[in-house]
């Protein structure tokens, strides 16, 4: 199954700048001082997030 262009190029810059903003926090100072595994948690949540988005690029 196909997706439209428009589709997948706003999907896809959606999904770019959640790729931006996770690499920005693991960039950031308010990492610092949490555990782990809260960061852990974190990245595995947005990157989900991530990988849903860069899925609808092909789907939709």
């Amino acid at each position: 199954m196909q997706g439209s262009t428009s589709n997948q190029g706003m999907f896809c810059s959606q999904a770019r700048e959640l790729f931006e903003q996770i690499v920005s926090w693991l960039d950031s100072d308010s990492i610092c001082g949490l555990e782990h595994s809260q960061i852990e948690s974190k990245l595995l949540e947005n990157g989900y997030e991530l990988l849903t988005g860069l899925l609808q690029t092909k789907i939709f």
